[in-house]
């Protein structure tokens, strides 16, 4: 008899797609934009010349293979997730008050971010901004806008100082003033469908969890505004991979048990069976 011990990636993959997708499309029910946080330019992310393999002379690119110095590489991406967060939380505190100018009711938020790896080994953001009112859409646009204040003033620095600032980081924990280390940002350009904006940062996610089994688990997340309605969390999700794999061994005679589990809780197999509904629904033409 076969036995899974733990979900396997393609599981969770697919675990990752169908909660961004129900929850920003089915449960979310608006557009929304994407703004993204990319690495340092070479001038303070070096190229590795020993793992280049295009010919001498050409410039280097990750589409190439090439490939940031390991040490570098490392650095930045330690304290990655700390400046990402602390520049995103700045940009909303100020969006905050921008909004709240004009606007009593409840605050928009982020409908969701995850971390995933470049090709040359250093790690870029995703922000889904929601855009589906017009305080969203003010909300969303002042955040971008702070971002990219954040980045025009940090281009006045030297590479130099931006590095040492990063490095300081890394070993002591003290972070530097006005640097937040993030080289192009772009957002509120939508492409295709909700849907297809959704499976794209489902895959950025994924793309971490692949190299980074251990950490996936904080690298990705997905307003819980929105989970607390339509019930689609990584936990129910995975409850719903379960019972696949139990009626697939039902079917095929190696068990002899019921579909759902006797020891599930009420709660679990509630919660269970109304994502099941959701994701047959979502698979239906």
């Amino acid at each position: 008899m076969k036995t899974w011990r733990r979900p396997t990636l393609g599981g969770r993959r697919l675990a990752l797609e169908r909660k961004w997708v129900l929850n920003l499309v089915d449960g979310y029910c608006g557009p929304f934009s994407i703004i993204t946080l990319t690495g340092l330019g070479a001038d303070v992310l070096p190229w590795d010349a020993d793992l280049c393999t295009h010919p001498a002379g050409e410039k280097c690119s990750g589409l190439k293979g090439c490939r940031v110095e390991w040490i570098y590489a490392h650095v930045y991406n330690a304290t990655a997730q700390a400046r990402a967060s602390r520049l995103f939380e700045a940009a909303c505190k100020s969006a905050d008050r921008w909004v709240r100018r004009s606007w009593a009711g409840e605050l928009p938020r982020q409908l969701g971010n995850c971390r995933s790896p470049q090709r040359r080994g250093v790690d870029h953001f995703h922000f889904a901004m929601p855009e589906g009112s017009e305080v969203e859409r003010a909300w969303s646009r002042h955040v971008r806008r702070f971002i990219e204040a954040a980045r025009r003033r940090e281009l006045l620095l030297s590479s130099g100082v931006v590095w040492e600032a990063l490095e300081r980081e890394w070993r002591t924990g003290e972070s530097t003033r006005g640097v937040y280390g993030f080289g192009f940002n772009h957002g509120g350009r939508r492409s295709g469908t909700a849907a297809k904006a959704a499976r794209y940062m489902a895959r950025n996610a994924a793309g971490y969890m692949a190299r980074n089994a251990d950490a996936a688990r904080a690298r990705h997340y997905v307003s819980t505004r929105l989970t607390s309605v339509t019930g689609v969390t990584m936990e129910a999700l995975r409850s719903v991979n379960y019972l696949w794999v139990r009626r697939k061994l039902i079917d095929s005679g190696e068990l002899e048990d019921g579909w759902i589990p006797g020891y599930w809780t009420d709660e679990r197999r509630t919660s269970a069976l109304h994502v099941w509904a959701l994701v047959e629904a979502a698979r239906a033409p």
